[in-house]
């Protein structure tokens, strides 16, 4: 056996020869007897080798794991080698190893490799992966858009742990921060980042782009020098370090998903993570987006900017269930006609969003509409009538000072909006009624208009 075990002495890895000890009825291991271990084995299992060898397994890790003896049973019985990687708790380390039977009777052989970086970086991996697909799957979920978005950073923040985590957008003019989870403690920034030139808060970072794919700040004191501005501002967030992430649409840098203070865990990789869902927060920022023009497409007058004849109907039947008052305005821009003839109907469209600019200066977008062609329609809701006739009063000052573009009016104030239908048709004729006489003062121009 010594001859056999000299053998041994230059295996390059740790190495262990064990004497199987069988129960009584000799159908399992019980125990196994060290009959030699190399340098690295001790080493690895940080016992000298004279407290190891001529004593049994159970003797040395007396807590000692009995899978290990299934392994030697199998090896002994059935002359097989098995081969596995297991968390070993003697020695606190992945073990990769080999098990396997040799000529001396009863006794198997041990080959083992460390592979703590291996599983490591395969639990890593795992870790990183979950986390992913648990924040994708809240965002491709049935919950709207804020709530989802509002979800998203909540659930990214159980893997992450960061002080903070928000959405930022820009159309690379201003920045805006849009979207934001704070840990308990952390003041909330959501209120005061908003409308920022975008130069003097983002551009900043259009540097770390040009070398990275995301914006990664491991210590915000190396900005002192090169980026006061950005250190400050950095600095009264009380940031320290961060990484920012960015998404696009059509290859144009539309925001950021940010984390500030993140957590140095070395289990899960942070910035594949941030990047990653930074990619779903892109595209679901850009689908909303397009939800967001299309509702305003169907609700707002393109030529005009104010809203369109499907949003009057749809506030007026709202007032007619509420029994308010409300005043109305009709407009009518006269002369359109002539105008188209005379100039073409780019100059017609002038003359409709100067009325509807004249409009919208006394009594706002919201309540201003393009009802037909040249019609426009004003709501008040819960206006008083004093204060609507002072309304009136400043109109008609403004209209007589304009010198192009003229404008018909009808004015109704009524006390219940649930005869909102005939007030508006009243309304209506009063503004019919002001066209006339301006036609009547200007027989050149067709009636027809």
């Amino acid at each position: 056996m010594e001859a056999e075990v000299q053998q041994y002495e230059d295996i390059p890895v740790p190495f262990a020869l064990f004497r199987v000890v069988f129960n009584d009825a000799h159908d399992a291991v019980t125990d196994t007897e060290y009959v030699y271990a190399n340098r690295l084995y001790c080493q690895m299992g940080h016992i000298p080798w004279e407290n190891m060898v001529g004593r049994t397994f159970r003797e040395v890790y007396p807590a000692s794991d009995s899978r290990w003896f299934s392994y030697c049973y199998e090896a002994v019985t059935k002359g097989v080698t098995r081969h596995d990687c297991i968390f070993s708790e003697e020695t606190q380390h992945w073990l990769d190893f080999t098990v396997g039977p040799v000529s001396e009777e009863d006794c198997v052989s041990f080959v083992f490799t460390n592979v703590d970086v291996q599983r490591h970086d395969i639990l890593r991996g795992q870790q990183t992966s979950e986390s992913i697909i648990s924040i994708t799957k809240v965002l491709n979920g049935e919950e709207d858009y804020e709530t989802s978005m509002n979800h998203a950073l909540q659930e990214l923040s159980r893997f992450i742990h960061p002080d903070r985590l928000y959405v930022l957008e820009t159309d690379q003019k201003t920045a805006s921060n849009t979207f934001e989870w704070c840990a308990d403690g952390i003041q909330p920034e959501i209120g005061t980042l908003q409308n920022l030139d975008y130069g003097d808060y983002l551009g900043g970072w259009e540097r770390y782009l040009e070398d990275d794919t995301s914006v990664v700040i491991n210590d915000i004191e190396e900005l002192k020098a090169e980026d006061p501005l950005d250190y400050q501002n950095l600095k009264r967030q009380g940031i320290r370090r961060l990484i920012g992430a960015p998404f696009y649409n059509g290859g144009r840098l539309i925001g950021y998903l940010g984390a500030d203070n993140y957590a140095l865990n070395d289990l899960i990789n942070t910035r594949l993570v941030l990047e990653t869902v930074s990619y779903f927060i892109g595209a679901k920022v850009v689908n909303q987006r397009l939800i967001d023009q299309m509702d305003h497409l169907s609700r707002y007058d393109s030529l005009t900017g104010v809203h369109n004849r499907n949003a009057c109907m749809e506030k007026i039947e709202k007032l007619r269930k509420l029994g308010v008052s409300v005043g109305i305005v009709y407009a009518d821009v006269n002369g359109l006609k002539r105008i188209n003839d005379a100039g073409g109907h780019e100059a017609g469209d002038r003359a409709l969003r100067s009325v509807a600019h004249l409009l919208t200066s006394r009594y706002g977008v919201d309540n201003t509409y393009r009802y037909g062609g040249d019609e426009f329609v004003v709501l008040l809701p819960m206006i008083s009538r004093s204060d609507f006739e002072r309304d009136k009063r400043s109109l008609l000052g403004m209209v007589q000072q304009r010198k192009t573009h003229p404008v018909a009016l009808g004015f109704e104030w009524v006390r219940d909006s649930r005869q909102l239908h005939d007030a508006v048709r009243r309304a209506d004729k009063r503004m019919y009624h002001d066209k006339a006489l301006y036609y009547l003062q200007n027989q050149e121009e067709s009636r027809a208009d």
